[in-house]
């Protein structure tokens, strides 16, 4: 991976991506359909930055298409991106294209050299992940989870609707994986509890009585 980039297409978007995270897009708006053309036809990525409602965030991650699902007469598409590496905007500035573009500086964990202690907080993670879909009557594929290196796991576990999207903002800014893994696995060890709390609740107060506001 290059360190920097001068030209990076950027797409602001209501949504955080996480490296490994898949992200499905339909492209509508004419300018970011030319961008996403040029980018098939170049086999280049673009950058995902988090458009709130107050600004535009400066850390982001390039996104590479995968495929094109659907083209419609129309000229809009669907498409399926996967979230790749970390950038900091060092820069945006305007050109002939009708995107905006910026300067990047890619950006990885610090601390992947700690290995034994990173690998310790997948399996805890994991771990946790199948309790809270015991709790919930669902399932997980442990050992495709386990596969995955800490540093993807911790990306693909905090693109779950368990994490808002200022968390996940938060988490791709981190340079710590071990931090990462750490705030995960808290997160996920607290939706069980709430989770069986909730249930325990239930069982005493009644099947038909609203209970979503313990889960919060």
């Amino acid at each position: 991976m290059e360190q920097n980039a001068d030209q990076l297409a950027l797409f602001p978007l209501g949504l955080v991506l996480l490296p490994s995270a898949p992200l499905p897009l339909h492209i509508f708006e004419q300018r970011y359909r030319l961008m996403i053309t040029q980018c098939i036809e170049h086999g280049t990525p673009f950058g995902v930055v988090y458009a709130g409602h107050e600004s535009t965030q400066t850390i982001g991650c390039t996104a590479r298409i995968e495929r094109v699902i659907k083209r419609y007469e129309n000229g809009t598409m669907d498409i399926l991106c996967v979230g790749e590496h970390r950038f900091r905007t060092r820069a945006t500035h305007s050109s002939s294209e009708p995107w905006i573009s910026a300067a990047v500086d890619f950006f990885e964990d610090r601390d992947l050299d700690r290995r034994d202690e990173l690998a310790q907080l997948a399996r805890d993670a994991v771990k946790q992940l199948e309790l809270y879909a015991a709790v919930v009557g669902g399932s997980i594929e442990r050992e495709a989870l386990l596969e995955l290196s800490p540093q993807q796991l911790s990306f693909v576990t905090a693109a779950s609707s368990m994490f808002s999207l200022e968390q996940r903002q938060q988490l791709l800014e981190l340079q710590s994986a071990v931090k990462r893994l750490t705030i995960v696995r808290q997160t996920l060890a607290g939706a069980v509890a709430r989770r069986r709390m909730a249930r325990a609740a239930q069982r005493v107060i009644g099947k038909h009585e609203n209970i979503d506001h313990l889960l919060n």
